[in-house]
């Protein structure tokens, strides 16, 4: 181990998931919107909600902006999203680097795994020598106290 690992300070449970709860509601604020304005914009056109096309598309943009929130604000220079970032939380690479957008992508349908095996994936938080969980045991990532 070297001098910049052992300086490593990984955020408690508590704070990760707050952290995680904030970006949760800010995810679903924009959910919300995108699929409002999705409709409006169907009703505008006269596009019939009839089939459930619409329903199933606007779905479609939930996911997409869940999927680009994280990647983006994950992979970009500030390497965390904004309740990462509140509590002065990032994500790197195992090395300590800036993660690529693929591999921020990774790291969040990784999530699925984790709670696919009925939070088993969360859990392993507690029990990973770097507070790692499933997901980011899969996509190579850590998560630290900015310093």
């Amino acid at each position: 181990m070297n001098n910049t690992q052992a300086k490593v300070k990984y955020p408690g449970c508590v704070k990760r998931s707050i952290a995680w709860l904030a970006d949760a509601v800010i995810v679903g604020i924009s959910i919300f919107l995108g699929r409002l304005i999705f409709f409006a914009v169907c009703m505008q056109l006269q596009i019939k909600l009839a089939g459930g096309k619409v329903t199933i598309n606007s779905l479609g943009i939930g996911v997409a902006i869940a999927i680009l929130y994280h990647m983006l604000f994950e992979s970009s220079k500030f390497q965390a999203t904004p309740g990462k970032l509140f509590f002065g939380i990032i994500v790197t690479d195992l090395q300590d680097g800036r993660i690529s957008p693929q591999r921020a992508l990774a790291r969040h349908l990784s999530k699925y795994v984790s709670v696919f095996t009925f939070g088993i994936g969360y859990a392993m938080y507690f029990f990973s020598k770097r507070k790692q969980c499933l997901h980011d045991i899969l996509a190579k990532c850590l998560i630290v106290q900015k310093t």
